[in-house]
C-alpha cells in the first residue's frame, strides 16, 4: 500500500480541508498511511491522520526538513508525496500502485493553478475527470479561474513546477538510495524541488507521467500573519538559485540575469560575493 505525507503551512486550513475531502474519494485510501507534516505548531489534527510538527531552523522553512520527516514516518515502501493544496483525480492512487518502483519517480504533468478565484468542487471535480486535451479548452466554468502550467518531466535548470514539486510517488529505498533532500535550501524561495529532480536526474532515475490532471488551490504565501511579497520572493529565489548554479557548476551568468531582472545593482559582484558567502559556509560544515 501507499504512505502518504501531506507538507502543510497553518496557512493553507481551506486548501487542506478541500484537499483531504478529494483524497477521501479515491480508492484504496482508506488501507493507507496518512501523516500530515506541519510547517511548526499546527493549528489542525484531520480524523485518520497523524500529525508531525517540524521546528524550523533558525526560524526558516525547511522544505528538505519537511520531506525527511514524511519519509522517515513511512510504514509503507510506497509513498506519495502532496502538498495541502492538491487535487487529483479519484483513480490516482490506484494509478500510482500500478506504476511506483524502485528507481522511478511518478507523478502528472497536466498541471493547472487556480488564479485566486474559487471554484466550487463539483466543477473541480469535472475538470479532474476530464481528458487533459479537452480541460485546456476554453470553459465558461473556469474562465479567468485557471491557468495551464505543465510540470517539467526531465530535470530543468530553471523557474517553473517539475517531478517534485507538490506532487510525487516513489520509494523509501529510492529516496534513501539518492540520500535524500539538500538542506541547504531555506525559505519559500524555491529550487530545493529543482535540487532533487536534477539529483534523481543524475542518478539515473525514471520520471513517469500518469497523464491526468492536477488541480493547484491558489492561496498567497505568508511569513507569520504578513503576506510574503514578490519582492521578497524573488530575493529568497535568487540566493537560492545561486546556490544551486554553484553546487551544479552552471555558468554564473545565469544567476547574474535574473538578479538583474529583479532590480539588483550590480548583479554581477551581488552573485560573486553570495558564492564566496555559501563556500566558507561549505568549508566550515566540513
Amino acid at each position: 500500500m501507499i504512505s502518504i505525507f501531506i507538507m502543510y503551512s497553518c496557512d493553507r486550513q481551506e486548501q487542506l480541508s478541500k484537499t483531504i475531502r478529494f483524497l477521501r474519494e479515491m480508492e484504496f485510501y482508506s488501507e493507507c498511511q496518512k501523516t500530515l507534516v506541519v510547517d511548526g505548531k499546527t493549528n489542525v489534527v484531520p480524523h485518520d491522520f497523524d500529525v508531525i510538527q517540524v521546528s524550523r531552523s533558525a526560524g526558516q522553512f525547511v522544505w528538505a526538513d519537511m520531506w525527511h520527516a514524511g519519509v522517515a514516518t513511512a510504514r509503507f515502501e510506497n509513498i506519495l508525496y502532496l502538498d495541502s493544496d492538491r487535487l487529483l483525480p479519484t483513480n490516482y492512487l490506484k494509478l500510482v500502485l500500478d506504476h511506483v518502483c524502485d528507481g522511478r519517480f511518478v507523478f502528472t504533468r497536466q498541471h493547472f493553478l487556480m488564479t485566486g478565484a474559487e471554484i466550487e468542487d463539483d466543477d473541480c471535480r469535472f475538470l479532474l475527470e476530464s481528458d487533459p486535451k479537452e480541460a485546456r479548452c476554453s470553459d465558461i466554468r473556469f474562465l479567468n479561474k485557471l491557468k495551464y502550467d505543465p510540470r517539467h518531466k526531465e530535470p530543468f535548470s530553471g523557474a517553473g513546477k517539475n517531478v517534485m514539486s507538490g506532487n510525487t510517488a516513489f520509494t523509501k529505498k529510492t529516496f534513501l538510495r539518492l540520500g535524500g533532500v539538500d538542506r541547504w535550501y531555506r525559505g519559500h524561495g524555491a529550487y530545493a524541488d529543482t535540487d532533487f529532480h536534477m539529483q534523481a536526474g543524475r542518478a539515473g532515475c525514471q520520471f513517469v507521467d500518469l497523464g491526468v490532471n492536477e488541480l493547484h488551490c491558489w492561496h498567497p504565501k505568508l511569513l507569520g500573519d504578513q503576506i510574503v511579497t514578490k519582492q521578497k520572493l524573488d530575493q529568497m529565489s535568487l540566493d537560492n538559485f545561486i546556490y544551486y548554479c554553484n553546487k551544479w557548476k552552471l555558468p554564473t551568468t545565469l544567476a547574474e540575469n535574473i538578479a538583474h531582472n529583479i532590480g539588483v545593482k550590480k548583479p554581477a559582484a551581488y552573485v560573486e560575493e553570495k558564492v564566496k558567502e555559501y563556500a566558507k559556509g561549505s568549508s566550515k560544515k566540513d
